[in-house]
């Protein structure tokens, strides 16, 4: 069955191609009504040079935007290859971004199609096709022509194509002919629906067409192609279709670069970026358009060739970017100057908050300068600009009018080309978000930068504008405050909102409190939880302040709210005030050192157990303090006798100071709010305060006074 249906198909293809009527294309003025941005294609291609058998040469039509291949008449063939000085340099990676239009008559009726080409054979080139009774056809003015159904190898099909070229056809016809020697069956056993096609493959390569058929007194052959990275479509729509072709050139010693060519990934109509309809990857052997890897010039021409026979197609193409010829990119940031943020596809901003939408344009080398940018920025809705500026990389500046910024589409053409010498230029677009009373979209759109020789666009963010909310806080436990050290604070207050729109409630939990010490320490923030004694309490909030978090004297706490919207409230400072004591906990009013018979030498005496001398600090963590002690004489009260020798004070390191004079014996520093320190604790029998007496003292019973001073710093 899939035989017989391939057989009538084929018989199918040959009527209509033949006798079918002929539909005319003389009213598609869709074409040309509805061309994309582009531009203008002067000096790029070759449409005037004589090629054998070609009945028009392609046209430059719309201004010189559009290049046109057949326009709609029978049995046509076009052809324009690039110039000279616009070769493609396939050692380098480049991007062909454009429009293509296939007339509108669909696949049943259109004309043949076109192809876009890489050749290294000559400045021009075509099918080689025996008369104007046997037309290109199915070859598209690129393959090889099949009309000698007794040829047995498939190098007589190659030979009459383009020779050392690549090509990507955008087939509009099913050729599925069986008949042979009727150039109609490239598409056999490869199509088996009527549907429009792309593919690639080597025109002048004999493995591109494969042999079918019997050779006998009433047989034949007949040849079809092989599709590479083939995938089905529909072309001839009467809409523009964008295509991009991106070319990754050859690395270190290899032949081999890819081609990786999408349709559809772009809107028609906004121009705005969508998902493709097709993508294909395939490689392509710099060989077999007779490149080397070792050739120091990679250069080859490229361009597009269409035919049409009984059926015909209105078939154009217009350009957005040729590599090489201007390299530049674009690039669009909004910013919420209000909120500090930039904005993101469906992100958010506030009724009159201030925006800046900035656009960043930069060229990267190419044959010419990017000349005669023009803008067109679609100014969103629900934002006034008041002001805009275009900054260059040489330090200049242009500003945008008044009138320029109050029009729906912002039109301005810069008032300098951007090259090597001033490879940048920053459009700045100062304004606001407008006093919404209800969420309003603004849309994301696609802005252009129409230069005369390159197109680039950027796609803006959409996002919401909410009714803008002022929103009031209140300290309701006051905003200046005295505590003991160890004791949390607790802090109470409220917020309302004065909102823009009809009528707003904000839920509490939409509502962040951000709370901060000066003193170092931090407050996480938390939502509305309302009041002390209900939680649901709307607008209310409390916060308890641990007393750690609190230092001895002034501490500042900042209060303020946002929304989830990024709207702020005013700032609350409250000043809390913690008061705190520095005094001795306990000190032993009597302590003794150990009763010792003197030697007749020099002895360094201990103390009893009855010593006792602690600090209570109650100033705040982080707070300090240190003692000093200070002796007098040790006397015998029965004698009035003096002892021969005096209290020191011995250190950590075995150093003795003398308590003549006052010396620091001790000193902390709070790690709580409150604690209290035995100073003696850190004495041992070798340290601290002990009695020294001379080799000449003498027996008897000594009393003297010790003098402990404590203050709030380390000495």
């Amino acid at each position: 069955m899939k035989k017989r249906w391939l057989w009538l198909g084929g018989l199918a293809a040959v009527w209509g191609l033949w006798t079918g009527s002929v539909v005319s294309q003389a009213s598609d003025t869709a074409a040309l009504d509805s061309l994309p941005t582009s531009f203008a294609l002067d000096g790029i291609f070759n449409t005037t040079s004589t090629i054998p058998k070609v009945t028009n040469n392609a046209t430059l039509v719309s201004s010189n935007h559009g290049l046109q291949l057949t326009s709609g008449a029978t049995n046509q063939n076009g052809a324009a290859w690039s110039t000279s000085d616009n070769k493609f340099d396939l050692s380098k990676n480049g991007r062909f971004s454009m429009w293509m239009y296939f007339g509108k008559n669909g696949a049943t009726n259109s004309g043949q199609g076109m192809a876009f080409v890489m050749q290294n054979a000559a400045t021009t080139g075509f099918t080689t096709f025996p008369s104007a009774t046997k037309p290109a056809g199915q070859a598209l003015g690129v393959w090889g022509s099949d009309y000698d159904n007794t040829a047995t190898d498939a190098q007589t099909i190659a030979a009459s194509a383009i020779q050392k070229s690549w090509a990507l056809e955008f087939d509009e016809q099913i050729n599925q002919s069986r008949t042979g020697g009727d150039n109609d069956g490239f598409d056999y056993n490869y199509m088996y629906d009527d549907l429009q096609h792309v593919g690639s493959n080597y025109p002048g390569d004999a493995t591109t067409y494969k042999r079918n058929g019997t050779q006998g007194s009433s047989a034949y052959y007949f040849y079809y192609m092989n599709h590479k990275g083939a995938f089905e479509t529909t072309l001839s729509d009467g809409a523009w279709h964008h295509v991009t072709l991106d070319w990754t050139a050859p690395t270190g010693t290899s032949d081999i670069g890819t081609m990786t060519y999408t349709l559809g990934d772009k809107n028609p109509t906004t121009g705005a970026s969508q998902t493709p309809t097709n993508s294909k990857t395939v490689d392509v052997d710099l060989t077999k358009l007779g490149i080397n890897a070792t050739d120091t010039t990679k250069q080859v021409y490229w361009g597009f060739t269409g035919t049409s026979t009984t059926k015909t197609a209105n078939n154009i193409v217009a350009f957005e970017h040729i590599p090489g010829l201007v390299n530049a990119t674009s690039a669009v940031t909004v910013t919420d100057k209000t909120t500090g943020e930039d904005i993101s596809d469906g992100g958010s901003v506030n009724g009159n908050d201030a925006l800046t939408y900035t656009y960043t344009l930069n060229y990267g080398g190419g044959n010419q300068s990017w000349q005669n940018i023009a803008t067109k920025l679609t100014k969103p809705a629900g934002v006034s600009f008041s002001s805009g500026t275009i900054t260059y990389a040489d330090g200049s500046s242009e500003s945008l009018s008044s009138s320029e910024l109050s029009s729906s589409t912002i039109a301005h053409t810069l008032g300098k080309n951007l090259s090597t010498t001033n490879a940048s230029a920053t459009i700045t677009l100062n304004g606001q978000a407008n006093a919404v009373t209800s969420d309003t979209t603004v849309a994301s759109g696609t802005d252009y930068f129409n230069g005369s020789n390159e197109i680039n666009s950027v796609t803006t963010p959409s996002y919401t504008i909410y009714p803008a909310r002022q929103w009031a806080l209140l300290v309701t436990s006051g905003y200046t405050m005295t505590t003991q050290p160890g004791q949390d604070v607790k802090i109470t207050g409220g917020v309302g909102v004065d909102s823009s729109a009809t009528e707003e409630t904000v839920a509490n939990d939409h509502v962040t409190v951000h709370a901060s010490l000066d003193n170092g320490n931090t407050i996480d923030d938390f939502t509305l939880n309302g009041s002390t004694s209900d939680p649901d309490a709307a607008g209310a909030f409390n916060l308890t302040i641990p007393a750690d978090k609190l230092v001895t004297g002034t501490n500042k706490l900042t209060l303020y709210t946002t929304d989830d919207r990024g709207n702020k409230s005013n700032v609350a400072v409250v000043t809390i005030t913690v008061t705190g004591t520095l005094t001795f906990a306990t000190v032993n009013p009597k302590s003794s050192f150990v009763t010792t018979q003197l030697p007749g030498t020099a002895t360094m005496i201990g103390r009893n157990a009855d010593w006792n001398v602690s600090v209570l600090n109650g100033m705040g963590k982080g707070s300090t303090w240190s003692v000093t002690a200070q002796a007098s004489d040790f006397t015998d009260p029965d004698t009035n006798a003096k002892l021969a020798g005096e209290a020191v004070w011995v250190d950590t390191t075995g150093n003795t100071h003398s308590l003549a004079q006052a010396q620091v014996v001790a000193s902390g520093t709070n790690t709580a709010a409150s604690q209290t320190t035995d100073i003696v604790d850190d004495w041992n029998n070798d340290s601290g305060v002990m009695l020294q007496t001379n080799s000449d003292a003498m027996s008897g019973s000594y009393q003297g006074k010790i003098i402990w001073t404590l203050s709030n710093a380390v000495s």
